[in-house]
């Protein structure tokens, strides 16, 4: 009889770390976009339920291309919370490049999965509204010719980078503190 061993850790960061992103992301979304706040909360919800779920099956997928010990590091980190050994200094690059990558095609699938949301909904989220500086000027004796009207249109690719990159920014944040707790837990054992 086979045992099954489940990442609880990993799993209760995950949810900890969506519920991060959901929450800063809905609030660049939220200024950025000028939708509800309602709204924006849906869309980052969908968003990085859309991109958790792709970066996991991703990872499902290619580690079986990987290097033994790679892979035999990284289901360390996954299971027990810290690699066996020590890591080569080689491997730093290698972490920081792939963060890097991971970093942009998040921000990618994010986007595409915004676009999908927006061609689904039909929404006119991508149209051009007044600027709210024209809208609140008064005509007066200056302002008499006809008013040259300025459209500002909402960039969601700008927006959703944003949120992405403050959503990563918490979470190396929680990570840092996490791995400090750590190390502090081990260096006073």
């Amino acid at each position: 009889m086979e045992k099954l061993v489940l990442p609880i850790e990993m799993i209760l960061f995950q949810f900890i770390f969506l519920l991060v992103a959901i929450a800063l992301e809905a609030r660049v979304l939220y200024r950025k976009l000028r939708i509800s706040r309602q709204t924006s909360v849906e869309y980052a919800m969908s968003m990085n339920l859309l991109a958790a779920g792709v970066g996991w099956s991703s990872f499902f997928a290619f580690q079986d291309f990987l290097p033994q010990a790679l892979k035999t590091q990284l289901l360390s980190y996954i299971f027990f919370d810290r690699p066996i050994g020590s890591l080569p200094t080689e491997w730093h690059t290698t972490i920081v490049s792939v963060g890097v990558v991971i970093f942009f095609g998040t921000f990618l699938i994010k986007l595409i999965g915004l676009q999908l949301i927006e061609f689904a909904l039909e929404n006119t989220l991508f149209q051009a509204t007044l600027s709210p500086k024209e809208s609140r000027k008064r005509p007066g004796l200056i302002n008499r010719h006809d008013p040259v009207v300025v459209r500002q249109q909402p960039n969601p690719a700008l927006a959703v980078l944003l949120a992405n990159a403050y959503s990563y920014s918490a979470i190396l944040l929680l990570l840092l503190l996490r791995f400090l707790q750590f190390n502090a837990f081990t260096f006073s054992l």
